[in-house]
């Protein structure tokens, strides 16, 4: 059986759908230190992905500003990589560099 290849749009997808599974994943465990803003980033993410607007000029995801600074556990470091990669490739495959 032959697996289709994905087109940018569809890895897109998949991409941003385990930013919001990862995102999840913090915000239900109450040891994290997210003190809200994961809701506040998540909310922006669903609305992200639903309006689809990583096809729009308004690209850029909102990460919360403490996120990447030092003192992150594992998993927001692993979240935080992952958006990276995400405006990586849409800068690439969508926006021509």
């Amino acid at each position: 059986m032959e697996t289709k290849a994905k087109n940018p749009e569809e890895h897109i997808q998949d991409m941003l759908q385990a930013i919001i599974e990862k995102t999840q994943s913090i915000i239900k465990d109450s040891s994290k230190q997210s003190l809200g803003s994961l809701e506040y980033f998540l909310g922006h993410i669903l609305e992200y992905c639903d309006d689809k607007k990583y096809l729009t000029d308004e690209w850029h995801i909102r990460t919360p500003r403490w996120l990447g600074e030092y003192g992150n556990t594992p998993e927001e470091e692993e979240l935080l990589s992952d958006i990276y990669r995400l405006q990586k490739y849409i800068a690439e495959k969508l926006k021509g560099g």
